[in-house]
């Protein structure tokens, strides 16, 4: 009787151990947030400048969220892809293509998580970066920092 006790507590501490440990690593560095000092598009939206908070939406990597934390009406839900992963991330941040005083969200660094999501190019910001190469010029790329909350 007391072997079964002892083996029936091994087994539940195993299996709580083990979903505390799953549940770690399925939202790790998932919140993180940054003060944007400038408006800027997500997809074919723009936002004001401000306080964001940027998150996973459930398990899934690249589905993420972004939202103004002051005025939570100003949110974008969004898909990304995999830049990059494995390479050592010296910080996160938030990339930004800017052309003259417009900002589209190109990239999400996330260090704690270890990789780089990239955002699908607008139908505008490809209009823009046609406009610009036909005068010779090329876009200019700006970084916010990003903090783990």
């Amino acid at each position: 009787m007391r072997l079964k006790i002892l083996s029936t507590i091994l087994a539940l501490s195993i299996l709580v151990i083990g979903a505390v440990a799953t549940a770690h690593a399925q939202f790790a560095g998932t919140r993180m947030s940054a003060q944007i000092p400038f408006d800027f598009v997500v997809g074919e939206q723009t936002l004001p400048a401000g306080s964001y908070e940027l998150r996973r939406l459930g398990n899934e990597p690249y589905l993420l969220c972004i939202q103004n934390i002051e005025d939570t009406r100003n949110v974008m839900i969004f898909n990304t892809s995999l830049f990059d992963e494995g390479n050592a991330i010296p910080q996160s941040a938030l990339v930004f293509h800017r052309y003259g005083d417009i900002y589209f969200l190109a990239r999400i660094v996330s260090q704690y998580e270890g990789m780089i999501r990239e955002l699908a190019t607008s139908d505008r910001e490809r209009s823009m970066e046609r406009d610009l190469a036909s005068n010779k010029k090329t876009r200019q790329i700006e970084s916010v920092p990003l903090a783990a909350n």
